[in-house]
């Protein structure tokens, strides 16, 4: 009888004399399946009462990932941060495999707002439920070996300084077995535990106690939960704000300064009158001025400036320059992934957009996903993601150089000679807008977050949440295959991939959008925005867009597709989200892998004559967004 109870209580997961296994110092034990997931948790947190958030991160080193030739990761600029990034996935994995048939997708992204859902994230402060799907790695084959990782992505921007819980309810595996692991059984049921589940027990028992107040009771059907503190938002935008405010008070006590290399006239052309390119002193924020420069930072890790550097900018000036009656206004133009102002600009598209807007253009690059930056993410970057900051940290320069020319445009450039046509100045500067394409659109949410001189920005299909964008883009494809040959085990490239969105976070506009329209940051005016999206666009896929407006708060306009949180109001709108459909096809796969094939969604929609009509309706002084479609905007 005794033997029979002993193993009727092992069936039921109940109290054991034998405590779990033990796993390696620095790994977390609540799984046991793998050292570092789940991730991130506040397993990986310490108690800091010198933090804006209670905490900072620390990681033993043994947890990191290595490459194929044994490079270890080093997270140094997570790190001792004061949380991690309010966009981050959440990594797990069960060595048993997990069934897919009770995961919630993005079809439906209210299923995880109640107590009974079988994956929740919670704010502790509130109870309040967060909108997420939840995919199984769609890269690895369990049949072949493959640590396949269960990826939980938040739908909505988390809160910054916020504690959360992630729960997972009557998970089981491919055969319909329980998949709770011992080591959080234990924590749970009371059990027996092992010296690395001991320093968890008091914060378990805290946890477990705001689950229950939140309708998540302590009983067999929890499979497992943990807590994760997010990073305040001065750790996550405070770099570059500080970074942008310096330039501007630099450039504005006379420290600006622009060369002309070249004027091209282009008299035969029918859209472009005269191209101006050159370079703009602007203050340097990174240790050197070659291609993989990093940011200069003092002890505390803040960005300092090391000297004055230079960046290219170009100016086009379209044909209606020579016979208009009024200034012309101007946009600062931002370009696609790893393409450059210049050569995007002298496109036909973009010439000919100038010349119907009857709009100066002027851009610069976007280092760190410039053109010339590619052979560098490929070689460097993604050979050792320890190099990731070439990529973050430049990006950062990136905004400070387009602030800078911004700023440098209105209180100079505009009033140099060749700026000029019949001994008048072309503009006056007092019309100036933003548009951004692709990684424009991404990088143009910062940018309007950033501006003081900017108001009226147009972000065509943008997107937000780089570790969500990069794995469901056709762009990364050749990427991806890189990234496989370094890191071959795919739960390893799972964890760095939600590790590094605290490293994209500095530029990401999801931790900007909360400042571009309802609380600006100081000297900071309030912005009009009309996000433009392609409905099943293969390169900034649409899940990646749809957050972006949920954390931005604008309505959406005539929408054909219902989009979870967006609130649909009609025209005008002085902000509004609005979709453009050309039935692309092959519609992408719903899965976390690039799209094989571009079924060029992603530039068609800029083409049409109707969203370029809707961007001149919202390119003036007292712009709205206009219904330029009949309906839904469909073709």
């Amino acid at each position: 009888m005794r033997i029979r109870l002993l193993v009727l209580a092992a069936a039921l997961g109940g109290c054991s004399s034998s405590p779990p296994a033990e796993v390696p110092a620095g790994c977390n034990p609540v799984i046991g399946d793998d050292c570092a997931t789940p991730f991130p948790s506040s397993f990986y947190e310490v108690a800091d009462a010198a933090s804006a958030t209670g905490v900072h991160v620390a990681v033993a080193p043994n947890v990191w990932p290595v490459t194929a030739t044994n490079i270890p990761f080093r997270g140094d600029q997570l790190e001792g941060r004061d949380g991690f990034s309010p966009a981050t996935p959440f990594i797990v994995y069960f060595k048993a495999g997990v069934d897919p048939s009770n995961l919630p997708t993005d079809a439906d992204l209210t299923a995880a707002l109640n107590e009974h859902a079988t994956i929740q994230i919670i704010n502790l402060a509130d109870g309040s439920r967060v909108p997420l799907m939840a995919e199984l790695d769609a890269a690895a084959d369990p049949s072949l070996g493959d640590r396949q990782a269960l990826i939980i992505r938040p739908m909505a921007r988390l809160d910054n300084s916020a504690h959360y819980a992630i729960v997972i309810l009557g998970l089981r595996d491919p055969m319909g077995d329980d998949l709770t692991p011992p080591g959080f059984r234990a924590l749970r049921d009371k059990g027996a535990l092992s010296k690395s589940l001991e320093p968890l027990q008091s914060n378990y028992e805290q946890l477990f106690t705001a689950l229950a107040a939140a309708g998540v009771p302590r009983d067999r059907n929890l499979t497992l939960a943990w807590d994760v503190h997010t990073a305040s938002d001065a750790s996550v935008t405070g770099h570059l704000y500080g970074m942008v405010a310096t330039s501007l008070a630099w450039l504005d006590d006379g420290g600006g300064h622009y060369d002309i290399t070249a004027v091209n006239d282009t008299p035969s052309d029918p859209n472009l009158w005269r191209e101006i390119v050159g370079t703009f002193h602007v203050p340097s924020f990174l240790t050197d001025d070659g291609p993989t420069a990093t940011l200069n930072v003092d002890a505390s890790g803040n960005p300092t400036v090391r000297d004055t550097g230079s960046a290219p900018f170009v100016v086009h000036i379209p044909q209606c320059a020579l016979t208009a009656t009024a200034p012309l206004p101007v946009i600062v133009f931002g370009h696609g992934l790893f393409g450059t102002a210049q050569n995007e600009l002298s496109s036909d598209y973009q010439k000919q957009l100038a010349q119907t807007l009857c709009m100066i253009q002027i851009g610069t690059d976007w280092i760190g996903l410039a053109q010339y930056d590619f052979s560098t993410v490929a070689s460097s970057v993604l050979g050792d993601l320890n190099q990731f900051p070439i990529v973050s940290d430049r990006l950062q320069q990136a905004h400070v150089n387009a602030q800078t020319l911004v700023r440098l445009f209105l209180t100079q450039m505009k009033d140099d000679p060749m700026l000029q046509a019949g001994g008048h100045a072309i503009t006056d500067g007092s019309q100036i807008y933003y548009y951004g394409i692709s990684d424009g659109g991404i990088q143009g949410g910062t940018f309007m977050a950033l501006s003081r001189d900017v108001i009226r920005g147009v972000l065509n299909v943008p997107g937000s949440v780089w570790n969500l964008m990069m794995m469901r883009s056709h762009d990364f494809a050749s990427l991806k295959t890189f990234l496989n040959s370094v890191y071959p085990d795919f739960l390893d490239q799972q964890v760095l991939i939600a590790a590094l969105q605290s490293y994209w976070d500095y530029t990401d506009p999801i931790s900007f959008a909360p400042h571009v329209i309802d609380a600006p940051f100081p000297s900071t005016p309030p912005k009009q925005i009309l996000a433009q999206e392609s409905i099943n666009d293969a390169e900034v896929p649409n899940l990646a867009t749809r957050i972006l407006v949920r954390a931005l708060g604008i309505h959406g306009m005539d929408l054909e597709q219902p989009v979870y949180g967006v609130d649909v109001a009609a025209a005008p709108l002085d902000s509004a989200y609005t979709q453009w459909d050309v039935h692309p096809m092959p519609v992408p796969p719903d899965v976390n892998l690039p799209p094989p094939d571009d079924n060029e969604a992603h530039g068609a929609i800029r083409m049409l004559p109707l969203l370029v009509k809707q961007i001149q309706l919202f390119f003036t002084p007292t712009g709205q967004v206009q219904q330029t479609c009949s309906d839904t905007c469909v073709f």
